[in-house]
């Protein structure tokens, strides 16, 4: 049982008290709040019995009190007998008023923003056009001109709160902006978030309010917590004009009060001189005034709790708690000054609100197309997850309709669905493939031998209504020497080879491979160049080029063999023949005079550094190690680990398991410190692995042998997987325990019964071993390659003999080497830079940092810091890593030495951007006609022919706001609980008393 005494609509409400959004900030909302009165007591009575008792009870107490009081002052005068009766009743009312316990509680009535996200696609799928024929606006622009050349955002903003969010390739959608100044349902409009930022969000609606303590008022308080107490008391419905109608009110009941008083002092006199005709009137009106003097001034004092009872006798509005200590009750809040606060408050509050617009951004620099996956799925969860689906207007979905990676959208659609939330997806591009031919990628070797054969590899790809035929051009040409113009234009070189390819529309890439044979040296140039039909929609993506250079050296190899095996003699035939390689060997177990084909017969191991240092490349077939002594070891250490020197060990039956048994000769550690695997070992004795197998095992190959060039012995790396697929494999192997940490295994022996610890023995491994590489092999058997053509075993030692020794051929400096992992990355990779250095003494370089410098393709210069790797064999080793997020071309340069000696290294990245965003060029309209149709929106296919403001006119019609409106019911007030009682002992008190009196004056019981 309870009654609205009053009401108060305040304008904002920062519903941060409620619930904070995920980023940081607020729903602003609007409030309209009640000040609830109600009988506790008789709330809780249920059942009609108990009321029928209650008031049966009620109605013998007023019949019994009447009754005995008529009776017991029969012989006074009737004024003094009805005051007695009237002054007993008032009491007896008094206790039923306390016994049905009057409350106070304020009703909120909260009113959540309708609210609208606008999420826009940014992969790169968007930077193609949006038309099908020409070089037409792309879909970013089209994008961009909606939001920014429209009214959709203002209108929105009007109407509700909108956030404005952009997706790709990452797992959430990330917020733009936060904009909007609320909802006009109701007739009223939310003010804007007062903690100000873009970073702003919704979240969800919350069932409940905690209301803050009241803040203590004292000489130690600022002028801020002034004005928000009198914001706080304003916000209760206290306005000026309503505290002077409480305070005259006040006032009046007081002089009734006094008036009551003076009544009964007279009542007196009268009783004195034996008036009794006056002496009952003068009481009656006593108690009258008395009585409702009582209650108006209880009942002011009880409802004004932010004030004491001095102020509302004086009329001053002071904002007052009850825990003020006595010595700070003299500072108290003046209205002025809170008024000057809340106007400054107001000001800042304009501010922010001019400050938050829809077109407050740069949306070209912020919707930037280089995202390498379209993500829907994610983004529509991202949306539900930051949104209260009550409120939610509606989702409008900007993309081409690309999905490529992330959660399934079928998934996320079916939540959205179950929230009762519609889509409106506005569909970029054109539902009909857009005629383009481009190049997508240009792979090419950064440095070769003249005369030998490399190959050029561009990755094509067409879009369009019927297949392509197009004519494919290789150029190639010297770079501009030194003080000349660096930018040569490609259009100017030598077209070496020219193809007609008819390629496919579908999106598929296909690759063109042209072999090129260099003669003259120095630093040249090569591009691909298509010629397509004139109505090519982007002709600025027909041509690519690369740098390379051409190197005036002959690789040098040395073969060491323990024995004249089948595989040292096939790549010994093999390296000498090659016209690119100068070919030494020492058989260990060759005896004087016997002929060898290689340039330079060795009876011994390199005797000083001179010798060794001059080779590219040392091969190792099942070496016997125990020939070399320690010193020698070494000094083959030192060649790989300073001179970037390329180490081939290939294991076999004889010797190998020989070194490991001199388990106490410090030659093992070292031996063992250049292999990239650890050996299994029982007890003293190595576990020997497999000899004379008897059936032939595949190689199980990784996905480190996918990418691994020289391991591509066919045109490709897709036709060389099958190779190696088709392989029939080897029969043996050495036992190895694991690949050591930083290494890369190529490929596993498959036999599952030689599985150790769950692990199948590495056949195929590599590692960074300072400046150089060492390779291993687990068998001299991949001769047999030769069974699937002459070609690919040919093919895998050559290019391996190139891979190892790439440290060497790209040496820039005597002081050192500068690697890169990889030479070629996509947008998002992370590169790995290492550096092997030595000071002017060719002592490895001892410092605490080297600083390198990154030139990236937009011409900026970064700075990359390189710190010395722990655990390396060799000192003056240093690593750093960095993030290419751009495609182009890439420069890592290390400088050494001052001045007068300064040497540079430096290493070229080439990156470029994933094509998975480019392979479906068409609109996904099928996708996005689904989204709507499922949950209850529309879509708006943005053609050509349709302007973005008939589109912005659509969405802003179709979109009609969603506020929401919560009850909060609020806590009963402790304060005017406490001074109700107050009153109503005072009251009680007084009528008892005054009841007393009259009976002992006139002499009753």
């Amino acid at each position: 049982m309870g009654f609205v005494l009053s009401q108060v609509d305040t304008a904002s409400f920062d519903a941060s008290r409620l619930n904070s959004s995920p980023t940081g900030g607020s729903v602003v909302s609007s409030e309209a709040a009640e000040i609830v009165y109600e009988f506790a007591r008789l709330r809780s009575l249920e059942g009609w019995w108990v009321w029928a008792f209650l008031l049966f009870g009620v109605a013998i107490l007023l019949h019994l009190l009447v009754r005995f009081y008529r009776r017991d002052a029969a012989e006074l005068s009737g004024p003094v007998r009805n005051t007695l009766i009237g002054l007993r009743l008032v009491v007896l009312i008094g206790v039923i008023f306390l016994f049905c316990d009057l409350q106070r509680r304020t009703e909120r009535t909260l009113t959540l923003p309708s609210e609208v996200a606008v999420v826009i696609d940014t992969s790169q799928s968007m930077t193609l056009a949006a038309g099908t024929v020409g070089a037409g606006p792309t879909r970013e622009e089209r994008a961009v001109e909606l939001l920014d050349q429209t009214n959709l955002l203002t209108n929105f903003a009007d109407n509700h709160r909108v956030n404005i969010y952009s997706f790709g390739q990452e797992s959430e959608a990330d917020l733009l902006q936060a904009t909007g100044q609320g909802t006009k349902a109701g007739g009223t409009k939310a003010s804007e978030n007062r903690g100000g930022g873009d970073s702003g969000q919704p979240a969800p609606a919350t069932s409940g309010v905690q209301q803050a303590p009241p803040a203590k008022v004292g000489s130690d308080m600022t002028g801020q917590t002034q004005s928000n107490l009198i914001e706080t008391r304003r916000d209760s419905g206290l306005a000026s004009g309503e505290a002077d109608a409480a305070s005259l009110l006040a006032v009046f009941a007081a002089g009734a009060i006094v008036m009551g008083l003076v009544l009964c002092l007279l009542s007196f006199v009268f009783g004195w001189f034996r008036k009794d005709w006056l002496l009952g009137r003068a009481l009656g009106s006593a108690a009258i005034c008395l009585g409702s003097g009582l209650i108006l001034l209880g009942g002011c004092y009880a409802v004004e709790t932010e004030r004491s009872l001095s102020s509302l006798l004086t009329g001053r509005e002071w904002a007052l708690a009850d825990d003020v200590s006595a010595q700070d009750s003299d500072s108290l809040v003046d209205p002025k000054e809170s008024d000057a606060a809340q106007s400054e408050t107001e000001s800042v509050d304009a501010i922010n609100r001019r400050d938050e617009s829809g077109k407050s951004l740069d949306w070209k620099s912020q919707l930037a197309a280089t995202a390498s996956q379209s993500r829907i799925g994610d983004a529509i969860r991202t949306v539900l997850n930051q949104h209260d689906p009550a409120t939610l207007a509606g989702v409008v979905l900007i993309t081409d309709g690309q999905n490529n990676g992330g959660s399934d959208v079928n998934a996320a659609l079916s939540a959205a669905r179950r929230n009762g939330i519609s889509f409106y997806p506005v569909g970029m591009g054109s539902g009909d493939a857009p005629l383009n031919v481009r190049v997508v990628d240009l792979d090419a070797p950064r440095r070769v031998y003249p005369g030998d054969k490399f190959t050029v590899t561009a990755t094509l790809q067409a879009s369009g209504p019927s297949p392509i035929e197009i004519d494919v051009e290789l150029l190639d040409g010297l770079e501009p020497v030194n003080g000349a113009d660096q930018t040569a234009n490609p259009l100017t070189q030598d077209v070496i080879e020219r193809r007609t390819i008819t390629l496919p529309v579908d999106g598929s890439l296909i690759p063109i491979r042209f072999e090129m044979e260099p003669e003259s040296v120095g630093r040249r140039r090569v591009a691909i160049r298509l010629l397509p039909p004139s109505v090519d929609q982007n002709p600025n993506d027909d041509l690519s080029d690369a740098k390379y250079e051409v190197v005036a050296k002959k690789l040098k190899v040395l073969a060491i063999a323990g024995g004249p095996t089948r595989e040292y003699r096939f790549v010994r035939n093999l390296y000498y023949r090659d016209r690119s390689i100068n070919l030494d060997v020492w058989l260990q177990t060759g005896q004087e005079g016997m002929s060898q084909d290689a340039d330079r017969l060795l009876s011994r191991f390199p005797a000083s550094a001179e010798e060794l240092f001059e080779y590219d490349v040392v091969a190792m077939f099942d070496p016997d190690w125990t020939a070399l002594t320690l010193s020698q070891i070494e000094l083959l250490e030192r060649w790989v680990s300073q001179q970037a020197g390329g180490l081939i060990l290939v294991a076999g039956p004889v010797y190998h398991p020989q070194w490991i048994k001199l388990r106490t000769d410090p030659r093992v550690a070292k031996i063992a410190g250049l292999f990239p695997v650890t050996f299994s070992t029982r007890g003293a004795v190595i576990a020997s692995g497999r000899q004379g197998g008897e059936a032939a095992w595949p190689l199980e190959m990784t996905q480190e042998a996918r990418r691994a060039e020289f391991l591509w012995v066919a045109d490709d790396a897709d036709s060389s997987k099958q190779l190696w697929q088709d392989f029939s494999g080897v029969y043996d192997y050495v036992d190895t325990k694991d690949a050591k940490p930083g290494s890369k295994v190529y490929a596993y022996f498959s036999d599952p019964t030689t599985q150790t610890g769950g692990s199948l023995p590495v056949f195929l491994a590599s590692q960074f071993y300072g400046a150089g590489r060492t390779y291993f092999q687990g068998s001299g058997e991949l001769w047999r390659l030769r069974g699937q053509g002459d070609q690919y075993f040919q093919s895998y030692f050559t290019k391996l003999a190139r891979w190892v020794s790439e440290g060497r051929l790209l040496r820039d400096s005597t002081r050192g080497v500068l690697l890169l992992d990889s030479p070629a990355a996509m947008v998002g990779d992370s590169i790995s830079v290492r550096a092997v250095l030595s000071d002017e003494q060719f002592e490895p370089l001892d410092v605490p940092e080297v600083d390198a410098k990154i030139l990236t393709p937009g011409g900026r210069i970064e700075d990359l810091r390189l710190l010395p790797l722990q655990g390396e064999p060799r000192a003056g080793t240093y690593g750093a890593q960095f993030v290419v997020r751009e495609s182009g071309d890439y420069e890592v340069r290390l400088t050494l030495g001052d001045a007068l000696n300064e040497q540079l290294l430096q290493q070229a990245l080439r990156v470029r951007l994933p094509t998975t965003e480019l392979e479906r060029p068409r609109r996904n309209d099928e996708l996005l006609t689904r989204l709507a149709s499922l949950s209850n929106g529309k879509y708006f296919p943005m053609d050509e022919s349709v302007s973005s403001q008939d589109v912005a006119t659509s969405l802003i019609q179709n979109i009609q706001p969603r506020p929401q409106q919560s009850i909060l019911p609020g806590t009963y007030d402790q304060e005017f609980l406490i001074r109700r009682n107050a009153v109503l002992m005072w009251l009680l008190a007084t009528f008892l008393t005054m009841e007393w009196v009259v009976r002992r004056l006139h002499r009753l019981a």
